[in-house]
């Protein structure tokens, strides 16, 4: 066992609105029945995405602390390009924080987490695709994680050692040119991972703690590993989200840590190419330091929705112009609005201008002070109209105008939100999401869910 004292301060885990449902696979073939259901990510979110809610979710004096970013996803929305930056971008971080993607395999979360110093922010997320029929596809799911390394005398949960054995499995892979995970036999694999496992607990010199949290991307593996774990603790579980890929274990570790009181003692297991025994104990200052995200029932979209949605069906799309390639050298001299949604304020009239402008439009002064952020302000909607002809994947597209607390209005999209259930004042929220891709290129704005909306 490595003795190590890595601190975590805060974490958080964000669930898309959406669901995909067994019994609506079920109703889309003409058969009765079907169950469990999966976490879905909207038509206007990625891995990234999801990854920058989560982290928006952790408190605001954390995020101002963080001295580097990592971004760990196997669907990340580019190669080549650093993903992370776009993420340090629209969280507004400072540039002299460093920001690197380190993905590819279901374990890089792990390599971060046991490696990071503290003041590095780990935000992981995951679109899991699975091939229509799939034995999985109702088992692995969409969600993002973010966690904050700390100081261990100040953290708010502590990890105190950690067992680490690699072995190559061939159960699970994703071919570069399919969007779906394929699968082996998952039989075969799982009296390997048991093996290993026994060896990592012995390893570890755990006997007992107050709860254990599993993750795996296979059911059979889950339910085998969960007896065998059941002898050292209460196994933690978080239904109708389905195995998060990277996020899995930081998703489930902060659902877990958030239900813990001071001096609990945690296991955390992952197995994927290996195994991961992680022994955590929770502090003194554990009280509001974790944030899991709601899951709740959510909306259930159409099965042809949820496949066009992850590109496995090719459907007629609206006839009208697709939208134009973002223009990289407007893109980079807006960054600071387009991402960080800063807006301006101006010194003589006190009067917000989103987005900043250069001459206060009310009085005229090119006096300004500091930028000010709206992501965070609340919203209410002034008005908005309903357009069933506009290019979108999810018709109908809203567009509405939000006013913000404090001053400032602008005209945004809405997303994750039923539009009969709209009214004007209703209140909103602003949320990072794809607008669209175009040349290979994804332009990322704000749009805003009103009240009901996403969680």
């Amino acid at each position: 066992m490595v003795k190590t004292e890595i601190g975590i301060r805060t974490a958080a885990s964000y669930f898309p609105r959406y669901r995909l449902t067994g019994a609506e696979i079920a109703r889309s073939h003409n058969r009765e029945g079907g169950r469990g259901q999966r976490s879905l990510a909207g038509p206007d979110e990625d891995s990234l995405t999801l990854a920058i809610e989560a982290a928006r979710r952790l408190p605001t004096e954390a995020l101002r602390q963080t001295k580097a970013l990592v971004f760990c996803s196997t669907t990340a929305p580019y190669l080549v390009k650093n993903n992370a930056s776009a993420a340090h971008a629209a969280l507004g971080l400072d540039p002299n924080v460093p920001a690197y993607d380190a993905g590819g395999s279901l374990r890089s979360v792990l390599g971060v987490l046991l490696s990071a110093e503290p003041g590095t922010l780990i935000l992981a997320g995951d679109i899991n695709t699975s091939r229509p029929g799939s034995p999985i596809e109702l088992l692995h799911g969409d969600a993002g994680a973010a966690l904050l390394i700390g100081d261990a005398d100040s953290a708010a949960a502590v990890i105190t050692g950690s067992v680490s054995m690699t072995e190559e499995i061939q159960d699970h892979w994703r071919d570069p040119k399919k969007p779906w995970i394929s699968q082996s036999e998952d039989r075969f694999p799982v009296s390997r991972y048991l093996s290993l496992l026994s060896d990592a607990l012995k390893d570890s010199q755990v006997d007992t703690c107050d709860q254990v949290v599993v993750s795996t991307p296979s059911a059979r593996l889950t339910k085998a590993a969960g007896k065998e774990l059941a002898a050292v603790g209460t196994v933690h579980t978080l239904d109708g989200v389905g195995y998060a890929g990277t996020a899995d274990l930081l998703v489930k570790l902060s659902d877990a840590l958030a239900a813990a009181s001071s001096g609990h003692t945690l296991t955390a297991v992952s197995l994927a190419d290996g195994c991961d025994v992680l022994t955590v104990r929770v502090t003194d200052n554990v009280h509001g330091a974790f944030h899991p995200g709601p899951i709740g029932s959510g909306v259930v979209p159409s099965y042809l929705d949820a496949l066009t949605w992850r590109g496995i069906l090719d459907r007629e799309p609206p006839r009208r112009p697709e939208p134009r390639t973002v223009s990289a050298p407007a893109a980079m001299r807006g960054v600071k609005w387009k991402y960080a949604l800063q807006g301006s304020t101006c010194l003589a009239c006190g009067n917000v201008s989103t987005p900043p402008q250069q001459v206060c439009v009310r009085c005229g002064s090119t006096e300004h002070g500091d930028p000010v952020v709206m992501t965070d302000k609340n919203a209410t909607i002034r008005t908005f109209s309903v357009d069933r002809l506009a290019y979108t994947l999810n018709p109908p597209m809203v567009a509405a105008v939000v006013g913000f607390d404090g001053g400032g209005r602008l005209e945004v999209e809405i997303t994750d939100t039923d539009p009969d259930s709209l009214f004007v004042g209703a209140p909103a929220r602003m949320t990072f999401r794809r607008r669209h891709s175009s040349g290979g290129v994804h332009n990322y704005v704000w749009k805003a869910t009103a009240e009901g909306g996403a969680q």
